[in-house]
This record gives C-alpha cells, sequence and structure tokens, in this order.
C-alpha cells in the first residue's frame, strides 16, 4: 500500500489515532480494527469497491473486516481505531452496525472534528490529541471513560509492559498480582473495557510500530514487541490496520508522519 497522507499517529492501548492532510487514494483493504474516518476539511470520501461509486461523508464509521477505500486529497483528515471487542469498538458496532459504512450526522461530529484540527494545526502534545480523540470515541460509541483503576489491574499493565519483549499469558500476569486466573480475566475486562488477549496483542503492535517509526528497524522493532520477526508484525499491522508498516516513509521525533488508513 502507497503513502496516502502525511500527518501524526498517535497509539494507546486499544487504539490510534492518524491525522493530518490526504495526498492520494488509499488501496482497498479491510482491517480488524474499528475505524471512525472524519474530515477536518470539507468531506472524506470512501467505497467499499473500486466498481462502485464514491460516498462522500463528513465522518463514517467503517465496521471490521470490511473492505473499504478512501479519498480526501489535499484535506486534513483524522482516522481513529479501536479494537472491537473493546467497550468502545463493541459501543460503535452497536451503534453503527456491523456491515457496511454508516455516516455521522454532520452536526454531531462538527465540534469534535473542530477539536481535533484545531490541535493538530497547534502542534499540541500527543497526550491531548489522544484526549480529544478519545472524547470522540466515547461520545459515538455511547459509553463513558473508566473510573480509578484498580491498583491491581494498573501493576498488571505495568508489568505487561516492561515485558513486552517476552512471551507472556495471562496466568504468569494473573500470579503477578495474586489473583487466579479467572478471576483476574474478569478484574480485567471490567476495568479496562478490553480482554486481556486483545490489550496485550495491541500493546505488543502499538510498541514495534513506534519504535520502527521512530528509526529502529523493523526487525530490531519486531523483536521488542515478542514478534517472531518483521514478516509476523507486518502481517499483524495488515490484520489489525489494513497496512504494512515498511510501506509508510521512516518518520522523525516530532515531525509528519505518512498515513495509509
Amino acid at each position: 500500500m502507497g503513502i496516502v497522507g502525511v500527518g501524526r499517529i498517535i497509539f494507546w492501548a486499544g487504539g490510534s489515532l492518524w491525522i493530518g492532510q490526504a495526498l492520494g487514494p488509499s488501496e482497498l483493504h479491510a482491517h480488524h480494527a474499528v475505524q471512525v474516518g472524519i474530515a477536518l476539511s470539507d468531506h472524506v470520501e470512501f467505497r467499499t469497491s473500486d466498481s462502485v461509486p464514491w460516498q462522500a461523508y463528513a465522518a463514517a464509521v467503517i465496521p471490521p473486516d470490511l473492505p473499504h477505500t478512501f479519498q480526501a486529497q489535499g484535506r486534513m483528515i483524522a482516522h481513529l481505531f479501536c479494537a472491537p471487542e473493546s467497550a468502545l469498538g463493541r459501543g460503535l458496532i452497536d451503534r453503527f452496525g456491523s456491515k457496511r459504512i454508516v455516516g455521522v450526522p454532520p452536526a454531531e461530529i462538527e465540534p469534535h472534528a473542530r477539536a481535533l484540527r484545531s490541535k493538530f494545526d497547534d502542534g499540541e502534545a500527543d497526550e491531548e490529541l489522544e484526549a480529544a480523540a478519545l472524547e470522540v470515541l466515547y461520545a459515538l460509541s455511547g459509553t463513558v471513560p473508566p473510573g480509578g483503576v484498580d491498583p491491581r489491574i494498573l501493576s498488571a499493565t505495568a508489568f505487561i509492559a516492561a515485558r513486552l519483549a517476552e512471551p507472556l499469558d495471562l496466568e504468569t500476569v494473573a500470579g503477578h498480582v495474586g489473583l487466579s486466573a479467572g478471576r483476574f480475566r474478569h478484574l480485567f475486562v471490567a476495568e479496562t473495557g478490553i480482554s486481556f488477549r486483545a490489550y496485550l496483542l495491541w500493546t505488543r503492535l502499538n510498541r514495534a510500530l513506534e519504535l520502527g517509526y521512530s528509526g529502529t528497524s523493523w526487525t530490531d522493532a519486531a523483536h521488542a514487541a515478542n514478534f517472531a520477526d518483521s514478516a509476523h508484525l507486518s502481517r499483524t499491522a495488515r490484520r489489525m490496520f489494513g497496512f504494512a508498516p515498511n510501506s509508510m516513509r521512516q518518520v522523525l521525533p516530532a515531525a509528519s508522519m505518512p498515513l495509509t488508513a
């Protein structure tokens, strides 16, 4: 898949934001993540086949595993991704369905689009853009941010983050925080909104992509997140986001990043 835009990419557990200027249409692709595509200037166009007309949207929700392509040449766009297994992903699928691309009412998305564009134009920190993106996802999905997280889950996520290069399983992490596997599995979902298995995969993938886009070789980035090799990382990225990591230019810190959502 070729480079179709330039901007910034921000990762968090279970999701990511891709925001910037579109340069050309993407190839037809599908991915496991739920996607919200938002026009930050004018509109963005999607279609599900090269043989059907483009449809223009202020914003649209693309369900998991649906083949699609987009174009917004020269315009500002944002693509938000989240795990379909998460509370946010389930909320989006419950509202917008799982069979087709569905538009978001322009009046509903406009204030969120304005906030994202403003933060991007002002060069605000990743944390500010992440917060704005999550606000969109919570609003559209009808879910609410979690309250204070159980200290055992905070300990578990810190344990995971420190060991992403190693094999990890639920039993090992549960033992670290002094819980049975069954109790830990239930508590993890209740506190984070995502299953342990999905959280671990997203966290590994995000770590590898962050390293790769910061200049680490894709082989070293893959190994640092416990992928067998760069081919394993590439297959996982294609399944989750619809692109191969090495199809995108290397990006310097705080510089623009290519977009291929």
